[in-house]
């Protein structure tokens, strides 16, 4: 979805900007304990069919709006590691939530567009908004 908006955007002449860099989501794998970089990296070669229909399960959940299903495979899949939990969803998403909270009290409109596990379950970006007294709409 990425290179679609990109692509889009670009050759609209739109600007386009990011919530982190790529440095920045580099440094969230190393500041992890090596046992939990391990276990991340061989998940990630570990039974690539599973992972697979996987993958097409968590599209499917994304293209219905099923934003339960989203929740209930990112939990599944971060609930034997609490360290990766807290870096790539817990952490970024406070991140987010402050910046989007930030923009929100400047001028003007802007899209954000983050992946589909950032959006759903207790600790998502739309729930820390939620939080904080914003009222948060989904648009299909």
């Amino acid at each position: 979805m990425e290179s679609v908006l990109r692509g889009k955007f670009t050759s609209e002449g739109k600007s386009i900007g990011q919530l982190e860099t790529n440095a920045e989501q580099l440094g969230f794998f190393n500041t992890l304990p090596e046992r939990a970089q391990v276990a991340l990296l061989l998940g990630s070669l570990d039974q690539p069919k599973s992972m697979t229909e996987e993958f097409a399960g968590m599209l499917k959940a994304w293209s219905r709006g099923d934003v339960e299903g989203i929740a209930r495979t990112f939990d599944r899949d971060l609930a034997s590691s609490p360290e990766l939990q807290q870096a790539l969803i817990r952490q970024r998403n406070a991140n987010w939530s402050r910046w989007i909270e930030q923009r929100m009290a400047q001028p003007g409109a802007i899209m954000i567009a983050v992946g589909a596990g950032h959006l759903a379950g207790k600790e998502s970006v739309i729930a820390m908004l939620k939080k904080d007294g914003y009222r948060v709409s989904r648009v299909q």
